[in-house]
C-alpha cells in the first residue's frame, strides 16, 4: 500500500519534498481551484481549502478513510490566523496521523552571536521570531506525533539568496560582519522526508549546511560571480544584526541526515551557471 502524505502549504520547499515522495500517495492542500501542475503529476491529489476558513475544514474529511498520514505543514507564521490555529490542530486530529512535521525558522534562535543547535534555547527578540515561536508551541502542545523542524535561509535553483539586489546594485540591510546560515532546498527536503520516517524523533531538530558564513563573504562573492560591483552595506535601525550561527551535528547523529550542499560558493556558482545569470 503506498505512504500518504498530506501537504499543508506547498510553496518552493514543497515541490522539492513531492519530488522525494513520487510514487506516494500525495494530498495537496491549496486555497483555491485554480490549475496547479504540481498537483496533476503522479499520484498528487488536491484539496481545497483555506486553513484560516473553518468553513472549509470538511474538505479534510477526503483523508478520514486513511491511515497512517504524514502531515508536512509548511504554512508562514504571517499567513496562520493564531486566533483558531489550535482549533485547526484539533481538527486535524481526527485524521489518522502518523507523524506532523511542521517547518519552522531558525529566527526563533534570535541574533546575537553565538553557536545554536537543535537543543539550544531561544531567544525571542523581534515579533517575527514571536510569531513563529508560538505556532511552534501551539503545534507541539496540540498535535499529535508533532514534529519542529527549524531551517536556516533555503535557497536553491531560481532562489539564490541575494541575487536580484546584487544585480539592481541595491544596498544589503545587515551587519556585513554578521552571520547567515544556508541549506539547499534539497537538503531541506530531504531531512523532513527523513524525521517523518524516524518511528520516535525527537520534538525537534534544525537543518542548516553547518558552515556559517558571514555576510560580507557571501554577498561578495555572490557579486562576483554575478559580475557585479561589491556589494554596501545598509545599517539603518531595521538592519539585520550579528545573528546566530547553526550546528547541525546534534541533528545529524541523531537522524543520519547528512546535506549534500555544503560548499556554498560551489553551490551558489552552479546555480548563477544553470540560470544564465
Amino acid at each position: 500500500m503506498k505512504q500518504i502524505n498530506l501537504i499543508i502549504g506547498c510553496g518552493y520547499l514543497g515541490r522539492s519534498l513531492l519530488g522525494l515522495l513520487r510514487g506516494e500517495r500525495n494530498y495537496v492542500v491549496n486555497r483555491s481551484g485554480q490549475h496547479n501542475p504540481v498537483n496533476a503529476a503522479d499520484d498528487n491529489h488536491q484539496l481545497i481549502f483555506n486553513i484560516n476558513d473553518k468553513h472549509a475544514w470538511h474538505n479534510i474529511d477526503a483523508l478520514a478513510e486513511k491511515s497512517s498520514i504524514r502531515l508536512y505543514f509548511m504554512v508562514p507564521p504571517r499567513q496562520i490566523d493564531d486566533t483558531i490555529f489550535a482549533d485547526f490542530i484539533k481538527r486535524l486530529n481526527q485524521l489518522d496521523i502518523k507523524r506532523s512535521i511542521l517547518v519552522s525558522s531558525t529566527v526563533v534562535y534570535g541574533n546575537i552571536d553565538r553557536i545554536v543547535d537543535a537543543d539550544s534555547l531561544v531567544k525571542i527578540d523581534s515579533e517575527r521570531a514571536e510569531r513563529q515561536f508560538q505556532v511552534e508551541q501551539d503545534w507541539l502542545e496540540n498535535m499529535k506525533a508533532g514534529n519542529v523542524i527549524r531551517l536556516a535561509g533555503i535557497y536553491g535553483p531560481d532562489r539564490i539568496i541575494g541575487c536580484r539586489g546584487i544585480i539592481n546594485n541595491e544596498p544589503i540591510n545587515g551587519d556585513p560582519d554578521g552571520w547567515l546560515n544556508l541549506i539547499h532546498v534539497d537538503d531541506a527536503a530531504q531531512l523532513i522526508k527523513t524525521i517523518s520516517e524516524i518511528e520516535q524523533p525527537e520534538r525537534i531538530e534544525l537543518g542548516c549546511d553547518g558552515k556559517p558564513i558571514k555576510r560580507r563573504d557571501y554577498y561578495s562573492y555572490l557579486a562576483e560571480q554575478l559580475n557585479q560591483t561589491q556589494p554596501l552595506f545598509s545599517l539603518g535601525s531595521d538592519a539585520r544584526g550579528t545573528g546566530r550561527r547553526c550546528d547541525n551535528s546534534i541533528t545529524m547523529s541523531r537522524s543520519g541526515w547528512q546535506p549534500l550542499h555544503v560548499d556554498f560558493r560551489k553551490a551558489v556558482s552552479k546555480l548563477i551557471k544553470q540560470s544564465g545569470n
